[in-house]
């Protein structure tokens, strides 16, 4: 009987093992975690009970599950820059047919003002493969045949632009003869920093390095608010794309998404900006109000699964010990 004991010990802490294994296996299930690929982000857009509207202050967004994003400098063949803004929060929700996705960071500088040739502007952005894409696109810019569909927000677009009187205080300005479009040529031209009255955001689209331009339709809507020191910024549309080239969406689908943010006071522009890997964004049919904001079951469940673990290590532990004395 005392031969026999080890090996009855052996399989109960093999049976111990197996357990454990089936714990761990139904926590990736449940989180729907794979920790044999990088991606692990996973942002849901649950069903707002109203309109959130364009305020990031909103009191629909209190219970939205936030996903902190890490932001990186950009990569490319040359060195750009940026970086200054580690991670960003980010929050999704869709009403009546439309997404809203929520965007905040800490920035200590409000940055709004590009009069001057040295200033440069806060700005975030959301890529999203286009509605005709394959596959998931090259993170910048996209790739030939898989192109990405961008929404960018700029504060001094927001802004508006600021009579250079009000810039320059001292100096004298001479002023044109009219203010008619003529005179202005970047205005006549149709650029969109020339013309803030058309929004603070631009749609844009791109198939790989140097092909971004702005969509033939401009449909998305989005505002920003800087408060104590950080900027929060909503971008809405409608599902449906306005042609191939920009993101579609549906209840219950899954689309990719990543983010960028120009840090205009440490010189961020073009390029030079802080990144993210691509996030995984779920459209899902639950509505706030019915748990979608609420996470705690999920941390129960998560204290359960890790409790069952420490008990399962721990009787393996004590197990071996005992195996060990009485040998």
């Amino acid at each position: 009987m005392y031969k026999r004991l080890p090996r009855v010990r052996r399989r109960w802490q093999l049976g111990l093992g197996a357990a454990a294994a089936l714990l761990a296996a139904a926590g990736l299930q449940f989180f729907d975690a794979n920790p044999a690929t990088s991606q692990s982000l996973f942002l849901t857009a649950y069903s707002a009970g109203s309109d959130p509207g364009l305020d990031p202050a909103d009191g629909v967004w209190k219970n939205a599950v936030p996903v902190q994003v890490p932001l990186t400098a950009q990569a490319g063949t040359y060195a750009a820059g940026g970086g200054s803004i580690p991670t960003v929060s980010a929050k999704a929700l869709h009403y009546q047919g439309k997404l809203y996705v929520r965007v905040e960071w800490a920035d200590t500088t409000k940055d709004e003002s590009t009069t001057k040739v040295e200033n440069f502007s806060d700005a975030v952005a959301v890529e999203f493969p286009a509605k005709s894409a394959a596959s998931v696109p090259a993170l910048c810019m996209g790739q030939a045949d898989a192109g990405v569909n961008i929404w960018q927000w700029r504060a001094d677009s927001q802004a508006g632009i600021k009579d250079p009187v009000d810039v320059y205080a001292g100096a004298l300005v001479d002023m044109y003869p009219t203010k008619d479009t003529l005179f202005y040529t970047a205005r006549a031209a149709g650029n969109p920093y020339a013309n803030p009255d058309q929004g603070p955001v631009q749609t844009l689209v791109s198939q790989t390095f140097g092909t971004l331009t702005i969509a033939n339709v401009q449909d998305v809507r989005g505002q920003g608010a800087w408060n104590n020191g950080n900027w929060a910024v909503v971008f809405t549309r409608s599902y449906a794309g306005a042609d191939p080239s920009q993101a579609a969406f549906a209840d219950g689908a899954t689309t990719d998404m990543a983010f960028a943010v120009w840090n205009g006071s440490e010189g961020d522009r073009n390029g030079r900006k802080s990144v993210s890997a691509f996030v995984r964004l779920t459209i899902s049919g639950t509505d706030l109000g019915a748990g979608g904001g609420d996470n705690t079951l999920a941390i129960a469940l998560a204290v359960a699964l890790l409790g069952g673990t420490v008990v399962i290590g721990a009787g393996l532990a004590i197990s071996g010990y005992r195996e060990k004395a009485a040998r």
